[in-house]
This record gives C-alpha cells, sequence and structure tokens, in this order.
C-alpha cells in the first residue's frame, strides 16, 4: 500500500528482501485482525512472521527508525506541532511460560517492559507519528529496603542512572528535532511526572523554536524575600483571574480501588468550565547529593474547575512552561495544547486495546519488541484516520486512502459500482467506515472511536483484495 512505502521510505535492513518483508506484514497488521496468525491468513504469511522476528540482524529500532524519520518529515509541514511524551507499561505476564527477558513492572509478580514515545500532534489534533522513543526493562527491584532505604538511594544516584531521565533525553531529542527544522514551532508537552528540575535546567538553553509544558505535581519553593510567596500555590492565589473557558477532561478509571490520590481517582469525562491564573516565578532548585540545583524562571498557568459534577473533585492542572502568559489569550493557548497531550492516551489505548500488543505470543523480549515496532506503526495510523475525520473532515480521502481501498469500500456500503465524480471528503467516507463497523449513526452519539475504526478497516482490506483480485473497475 502506498501508505506503507512512504512511510518505509528510509528503512534499510540491509538486504532488500528484508525490507520488502517487513513492509508486506506491516500490511498484514493493518488489517486489524484478532491475532497475528489472523493477519498473515495462510502459514507462508505466518511463517514470514516468525524469521523476521527471530531474526537478530533485524533490530527493533531499526524499523522504528524509518517511521521516525517519516514522522518528522510530516511534522515539518506544519506552523506548530506539540511533542507529547508519556510512559506505559507493557504487562507480559504469561499464566505458565513467561517472556524471558521481561522485568518486573510494579512488583515481581508482573513482568513486562515499559514504552515512553515522543508523540507529534498537530496542533488541530491530528496525530502525525511517533518521531522519537525510548523501551527499557527493569533488572530487579530492590523488595529488601523499606521505603525510606529506597528515597536514600534513590537520591544518592547519579541522574542519568535514574528511569526519570527518559523525561531529559525525550525533551533533548524534541529540541534536536526543533534545531534541524527551524519553519516549524515544537512544543514538548509532559504530564506531572516530569516536574523534574533538572529538565527546567535544560530549557534555559532551548531553540528559539522549540518550548514546553509540564504540569506541575508538587508545590515548589520560590526564591522570594520577606512577605513574598514562598511557593508557587501562594504565588497563584495572588493573582486575579484572567479569563474562564472550556477545556476537555478525559475519562480515568483508578488502577486502585479506594484510590484517594487526585491525580490517581477515577473521574468522568467531561466538558469542564474553567477559570486561568498565570504568573511568573522563580523556582528555588532542590537540594542533590552534588549540591543545590541552579534557580530556574518560569512561567506559570492554573486552570481550576468551576463547577465539578457531584461527587467529583474539581479538576486542577498547573503547568509549568516556557510560553509567554501574560494575557488571558496566551495562557488560554498554553491549556489549550496541553489537552492535546490526551491523543498519546489514546494511541496506548489502540496499542493494547485494538492490536493486542500484551498478548502476543513470543518466547524473549527482543521477538516481542520487533513485532510491537510494526504494530506502533499500525496503530499510529488508526488513530490518524480516525481524528483526520473529525478535524480535517472537508479534505479528500484520497489524501489518507488509495483508490483501491475507498472506492470498493464505498461500492459495497452504497450496493452499487457507480462511483462518484470526487472522492468522498474524509467525514464522509469514514462514516461509511464506521457504519461497516457497527457505528449506528443516532443523534446525539459521538463521533466513531477507535474500536469502531478498527472493524471497519478490517472489512475495507477485505474489499481492497478482491477490488484487486478481479480487475474490479
Amino acid at each position: 500500500m502506498e501508505w506503507i512505502e512512504s512511510e518505509f521510505a528510509t528503512l534499510d535492513l540491509a538486504d532488500a528482501r528484508r525490507d520488502a518483508r517487513v513492509k508486506s506484514l506491516v500490511g498484514q497488521f493493518a488489517r486489524m485482525a484478532e491475532s497475528q496468525p489472523d493477519a498473515c491468513m495462510n502459514d507462508a504469511d505466518l511463517a514470514a512472521l516468525y524469521r523476521v522476528a527471530n531474526n537478530p540482524d533485524i533490530a527493533p529500532g531499526a524499523i522504528l527508525e524509518a517511521h521516525h524519520q517519516a514522522a518528522i518529515r510530516r511534522t515539518a509541514s506544519h506552523d506548530v506541532v506539540v511533542l507529547a511524551q508519556d510512559t506505559t507499561l507493557v504487562d507480559l505476564t504469561k499464566p505458565n511460560r513467561q517472556v524471558k527477558g521481561a522485568g518486573p513492572l510494579e512488583s515481581d509478580d508482573k513482568l513486562g517492559f515499559f514504552l515512553h514515545p515522543l508523540y507529534a500532534i498537530s496542533q488541530e489534533g491530528i496525530p502525525l507519528g511517533v518521531v522519537d522513543d525510548v523501551v527499557w526493562a527493569r533488572e530487579g527491584i530492590r523488595t529488601d529496603l523499606s521505603r525510606a532505604e529506597k528515597e536514600r538511594l534513590r537520591k544518592q544516584m547519579c541522574f542519568e542512572e535514574k528511569e526519570s531521565s527518559r523525561w531529559l533525553e525525550m525533551l533533548q531529542s524534541g529540541e534536536q528535532i526543533a534545531r534541524a527544522n527551524p519553519q516549524t514551532h515544537y512544543i514538548n508537552l509532559a504530564d506531572s511526572e516530569s516536574d523534574i528540575h533538572e529538565l527546567f535546567i535544560e530549557t534555559n538553553d532551548q531553540a528559539n523554536n522549540h518550548d514546553f509544558i509540564f504540569r506541575c505535581c508538587q508545590n515548589r519553593a520560590l526564591v522570594a524575600a520577606n512577605g513574598q510567596p514562598a511557593n508557587v500555590d501562594e504565588a497563584l492565589a495572588g493573582c486575579e483571574i484572567l479569563a474562564e473557558s472550556e477545556a476537555f477532561i478525559s475519562e480515568r478509571v483508578s488502577k486502585i480501588a479506594g484510590e484517594t490520590r487526585p491525580r490517581r481517582k477515577s473521574r468522568s469525562a467531561r466538558v469542564a468550565r474553567i477559570s486561568i491564573r498565570s504568573v511568573c516565578v522563580n523556582v528555588r532548585g532542590p537540594s542533590r547529593a552534588g549540591g543545590r540545583l541552579p534557580d530556574v524562571q518560569l512561567n506559570v498557568v492554573e486552570a481550576i474547575e468551576l463547577d465539578p459534577p457531584e461527587g467529583e473533585e474539581p479538576i486542577r492542572w498547573v503547568l509549568f512552561t516556557s510560553l509567554p502568559i501574560e494575557t488571558a489569550a496566551q495562557a488560554e493557548r498554553v491549556i489549550r495544547l496541553y489537552s492535546l497531550r490526551w491523543n498519546v492516551e489514546l494511541f496506548f489505548k489502540t496499542l493494547k486495546s485494538g492490536l493486542g500488543i500484551e498478548k502476543l505470543k513470543y518466547q524473549t523480549l527482543d521477538r516481542y519488541l520487533t513485532a510491537v515496532a510494526m504494530l506502533l506503526v499500525v496503530a499510529w495510523r488508526v488513530e490518524q484516520i480516525k481524528v483526520a475525520a473529525r478535524v480535517d473532515g472537508d479534505a479528500s480521502c484520497e489524501d489518507y486512502f488509495e483508490p483501491s481501498e475507498w472506492k470498493p469500500t464505498y461500492m459495497v456500503a452504497n450496493k452499487s459500482r457507480k462511483l462518484p465524480e470526487i472522492p468522498p471528503t474524509m467525514a464522509e467516507f469514514v462514516l461509511i467506515l464506521a457504519k461497516l463497523g457497527g457505528y449506528v449513526n443516532k443523534k446525539g452519539q459521538g463521533p466513531p472511536g477507535s474500536k469502531i475504526i478498527w472493524r471497519g478497516l478490517r472489512r475495507l482490506e477485505a474489499y481492497r483484495d478482491a477490488y484487486l483480485a478481479f480487475g474490479i473497475g
């Protein structure tokens, strides 16, 4: 398929046959099958998949590097791009045989690996792909230490030795991309796990076209004279409300029963009415093993939900940013851009629920990651189609689909071989696709989600195969 050829234009596995096989396998995975044997459709293709996964000369990083380069090229055609980074754990715990090389997750009873992508999204919300990533498995967990002993040991470690250094690595990667593409403004987004002073120091010398928005998770101390605010919350409390606005709040289901931490508790999806305040502060550098880190000046934007649903706590975002925040419009823009971070969560959901990356059957982690590298590209493709139908709905469907894909699908949906003179728009065609996937277009129903799109894509691939095999049209 054309999109696969374009996506893997720079793929170089030192053998043209390997390149062709990987492209073919990605095309088979794009069928959104129930399993990899189902996607391969025959024994020969399934055997080829296992040969690719078992080949030590085919590295997952080499497969992903081609996608990284394609995604970076897409970002370069936009004026503004957000780079959302986040971590998801991939649970490979099996009831009988475990995956060799998988490491402990929250405990020794749960085994798997961690995936931390830098996910590019246009300011309109269209996913552009993964431009970089970090993947790792833990060697072990110290179960012989108390919480206080673990904390003391963590403080003694060099920052580069900590897992949290992944946030800095992806921040630096984003800046390198920005320097290579000066015509595009890149904005690095991250949730509250990125509230790390080492990241703030790094941003003191960033490229002119590279900024950040990081969510705060602690009430940081400020450099202040007597009578001035001592911390971020006090500084915000002394500010007037700049504006009231709306922000989409995603649904969250707590992973722990009875969870009380605000950032981990369950909540309903909703459009929240929020008040916005902003302030510029001088954050005091914390102490480290080698001495106190430098102070750093940061802009802060706060968003507080005004009328939360009964029984739910109001949403509160406190965001550190290098973007300007002096006016209401500037502060609102920071909130709007940060809300795009949710796209990376949907990307993870597609990888796990749609493509079943936690259910693959490989004996070693290396083999597992080779398959995941290919599935990651397919997950991006599904998310791109879903979002493009919503925010780029007037575009021609041929901007995203080949004629051999949309034409047979259109004919089947309309029970006619007659085709329109002009290809359908993305909004029109994805609605057709969604209906094939079981979507009921009722009044008041939301737009089709990833699962519906998955089902529709699977049918589209079957129609495409028949269209090409029988030379229809």
